[in-house]
């Protein structure tokens, strides 16, 4: 059964707090930022043989 993943982006404020969090904290916050990312991935399964619109593709 093939897979789609589809990534939602994270806000510019997100984004800013995070790498201020991992510059002032020498880094510990790093895994947190990561799981964050990890966390905004979006699987799909599509079933074999399904011949529909697939979803998370923008035309």
């Amino acid at each position: 059964m093939p897979k789609i993943k589809t990534r939602r982006k994270m806000g510019w404020l997100l984004i800013g707090f995070h790498w201020t969090m991992m510059i002032c904290t020498v880094g510990l916050w790093t895994p947190v930022y990561l799981a964050a990312r990890r966390r905004r991935v979006t699987v799909t399964h599509v079933p074999d043989g399904y011949t529909g619109p697939m979803p998370g593709q923008y035309q």
